[in-house]
């Protein structure tokens, strides 16, 4: 049986140029980079996007996010939360539904209808467990991109799990928005409803144990096979620093209070908002300590006041933290590292982040440095 074949919905699929659904525990592309020499960026988007949904096509990328208890049980604890005022007798709309889990946990609560929207062949799965647990009579599944799917109707919710690495790696949430502008009742409501991505100063203790790591190994060669390869030590240790890495901190080596990047009103956000996001900082040490990273982490908040966390103060997510390597600089209490971040949505791949950041500490000269958050970020590296 083919894919579309009697198995789900597929939704109208007319010309558009807006951004796509997506998450976050994959490479956002395999070799969407090829077609923008070849065929111009249309194509090229055409590539990025076929191969980011058809990486979520994989069931054990799903498991990742379903086993993340944290993730899973807050959106499950916000819908029932308010499932007498929100969710009981109205409908319903999940972007990016994956496996159908947040789809079924608005049935439910009651939700009147649910339409159930993903791009990739997940939703093939997302029909069948839907109809495995009875609630076929009210989810439609609806195979394809949130910007081209009709809806028969206006809704008065919208449920996503859009957040990426560092709230916004693979560009998600502009497709979410596309929906609130297009089907969502005025007054309606988003799960969840505000984003805040956080920054402070850390010293991350896995970057000092692999660099003395692979400077080490570098040089000890010599004594294995009596060649010199130690002129590579300093090269391995320079890569390591320029590339931006997903990794939990300990809440120990995060070295001050956090200061807040971008707070997100997801009701009033707009897609040209999320272009660019610039903000100035000022962090003060606490304690004498080795900066050597910045530490980016987010919260999101959904109707009723109901908190999700990947702070390193909290209990551990698939998201982790995303680390900047930076320098190591002895600090000081007290010691003040101010600057300012910036994160762009990358010109040859949208679902990419460039990502530039300029500091100084204390009185010391101001330093620029650029990262890209792409397919070579590094993640679980100890």
């Amino acid at each position: 049986m083919s894919e579309t074949d009697g198995v789900v919905e597929v939704a109208p699929v007319p010309v558009s140029e807006a951004a796509q659904p997506q998450t976050k525990k994959r490479r956002a592309s395999e070799n969407g980079l090829h077609a923008l020499q070849k065929n111009g960026s249309m194509e090229k988007d055409k590539n990025v996007d076929d191969s980011y949904f058809a990486s979520y096509s994989d069931i054990e990328l799903h498991r990742t996010m379903i086993e993340d208890s944290v993730r899973t049980n807050a959106y499950q604890q916000a819908i029932f939360q308010n499932m007498e005022e929100h969710i009981r007798n109205k409908v319903v709309v999940d972007v990016g539904c994956g496996t159908g889990i947040l789809s079924m946990f608005c049935a439910q609560a009651g939700a009147k209808k649910v339409y159930a929207i993903d791009a990739s062949k997940i939703a093939v799965h997302a029909k069948q467990l839907i109809e495995a647990n009875g609630y076929s009579n009210i989810i439609t599944v609806l195979q394809g991109k949130a910007e081209e799917v009709e809806l028969p109707e206006k809704v008065d919710v919208i449920v996503s799990e859009w957040m990426g690495y560092m709230l916004l790696y693979e560009t998600m949430l502009p497709s979410v928005l596309y929906v609130r502008d297009k089907w969502l009742k005025p007054g309606g409501k988003m799960y969840p409803e505000r984003a805040v991505l956080h920054m402070a100063l850390g010293e991350a203790q896995w970057i000092t144990k692999y660099e003395e790591g692979t400077y080490d190994f570098w040089v000890s060669l010599n004594h294995v096979y009596n060649l010199d390869m130690s002129l590579l030590a300093d090269h391995a240790v320079a890569r390591y620093k320029d590339v931006v890495h997903v990794h939990m901190v300990a809440q120990e080596d995060v070295l001050s209070f956090p200061t807040s990047i971008c707070d997100l009103d997801l009701t009033t956000i707009t897609p040209e908002d999320l272009r660019t996001i610039s903000r100035p900082f000022s962090l003060y040490s606490m304690g004498s300590r080795q900066l050597n990273s910045i530490v980016l982490w987010f919260d999101v908040w959904f109707p009723g006041g109901l908190k999700l966390s990947t702070s390193p103060d909290n209990e551990d997510t698939h998201w982790q933290n995303t680390v900047l390597p930076l320098a190591t600089v002895p600090l000081q209490q007290d010691t003040k590292v101010e600057g300012e971040l910036t994160i762009t949505q990358d010109l040859t791949n949208h679902r990419f982040l460039n990502v530039d950041l300029t500091y100084r500490v204390d009185k010391g000269e101001e330093v620029t440095r650029c990262f890209k958050m792409d397919d070579n970020c590094n993640d679980n590296d100890f």
